[in-house]
């Protein structure tokens, strides 16, 4: 069984792009207000989803909602966060971020600027990591229902928010052309490279970039 992702332009035209669509969902939530079970959307979906896309990181209570603003450290060259996962579903380990990560993370301190380093960074006043990602989840797929991208229309598969997780790491992959080294990408994602071969790399169709890498003669 393939893992479900948000099919994403160049792998399908423009108007059918559904991270696309996600993207205005939770945005166009945020601006309208919108009460998910007694809770106000703010732009705080949007940054949770840009974050996962960004970082690899696991949209669970273990990974993403126990980071602490004590776990994120930006660097330089190239620029990125450097984020600490301290009880993984793999153990510990430090996550490079892509690029974009870093103004998704000053967003977040703009949204919260009294926040010390063992905050959490996600719904801080929930100290229910529990309660928290609960309330991302609902908040989650009424963005899904409202952009009429619940399921996959090409495999028929629900979309979770472990599809951003997945749809990172084939972003990668595509947006590489083909280059990304595998072992790295697994290692930052605390996964194996026989995951991601088995359930990212075999969803992607051959793309022109990858059939040029793969007819490669090394010059």
């Amino acid at each position: 069984m393939t893992a479900s992702f948000f099919r994403f332009h160049p792998l399908v035209p423009p108007e059918e792009d559904a991270l696309s669509k996600l993207h205005a969902a939770a945005h166009q939530m945020a601006d309208d207000k919108v009460i998910v079970r007694g809770v106000p959307v703010t732009g705080e979906l949007w940054d949770i989803i840009d974050f996962v896309l960004r970082s690899f990181v696991r949209p669970t209570v273990t990974e993403l909602y126990a980071l602490r603003h004590n776990d994120i450290k930006p660097a330089l060259k190239p620029m990125r966060l450097m984020v600490t996962v301290r009880k993984g579903k793999t153990g510990f380990r430090i996550a490079n971020t892509m690029p974009a990560a870093v103004p998704c993370y000053r967003r977040i301190k703009h949204r919260y600027p009294k926040a010390k380093g063992e905050d959490y960074i996600f719904l801080p006043q929930y100290q229910n990591r529990q309660t928290a990602a609960k309330i991302i989840q609902r908040q989650f797929h009424e963005a899904l229902r409202r952009a009429g991208i619940e399921t996959d229309p090409f495999t028929g598969q629900e979309h979770t928010r472990y599809s951003l997780r997945h749809t990172a790491l084939c972003t990668r992959i595509i947006f590489s052309h083909g280059k990304v080294n595998i072992f790295n990408l697994a290692k930052n994602a605390g996964t194996s490279v026989d995951q991601i071969e088995r359930f990212y790399a075999r969803s992607l169709p051959l793309s022109p970039e990858l059939a040029r890498n793969l007819q490669s003669m090394g010059d």
